[in-house]
């Protein structure tokens, strides 16, 4: 026997589930861009208004999907910025939220949460389906805020996981980039 075996076994199987851990251990089976960038889900989801919303609606424009709780502190961080963000870009430019504190329910008091907020973009509640596709399938986590960019073809080219206040100048250079490709 190897001294110190059964310590670097446990160390190496730490290892490996640390591994697991961080990048997840599925494949991705969905349509993929040429540099590898996975297609959107196209959600149909109902609206804070009583309509439905369906991703497909904005293919040509970049779109921000933020996956956000009502009781989430940097969810409600990050609200302003993409305010923000849908304000300055106009048209070229869709942000829409997507409430996890009603998956698959009504969205009773989502509706003055977002007055509340000043929320001028589409917010709609979030199924299991939708919530597995972009936190199981893309991210691998099981956290909010979740933050999504999908190019004018509607595969997310970008994502981020939580928020700081710097994410802001983050998601402008993706946007940017994304709306130079044309």
């Amino acid at each position: 026997q190897v001294p110190g075996g059964e310590g670097m076994k446990k160390l190496s199987l730490m290892f490996l589930a640390l591994l697991v851990l961080v990048f997840g251990c599925g494949s991705t089976t969905g349509e993929k861009s040429p540099s590898g960038a996975v297609k959107g889900y196209d959600f149909e989801l109902s609206s804070v208004d009583g309509g439905k919303v369906r991703l497909s609606d904005f293919k040509g424009k970049v779109v921000v999907l933020q996956f956000f709780g009502t009781y989430c502190p940097p969810c409600r961080m990050e609200i302003p910025v993409l305010e923000k963000l849908y304000r300055d870009y106009g048209g070229k430019v869709v942000v829409v939220g997507v409430s996890v504190d009603y998956v698959d329910g009504e969205p009773s008091s989502l509706k003055s949460f977002v007055k509340s907020m000043g929320v001028t973009y589409p917010v709609v509640v979030s199924d299991m389906k939708t919530w597995r596709e972009y936190a199981g399938r893309i991210t691998g986590f099981n956290t909010i805020p979740q933050t999504f960019i999908l190019d004018r073809e509607g595969f997310v080219r970008y994502y981020e996981v939580g928020f700081k206040p710097s994410y802001e100048r983050l998601f402008r250079n993706a946007i940017d980039e994304l709306l130079k490709e044309g």
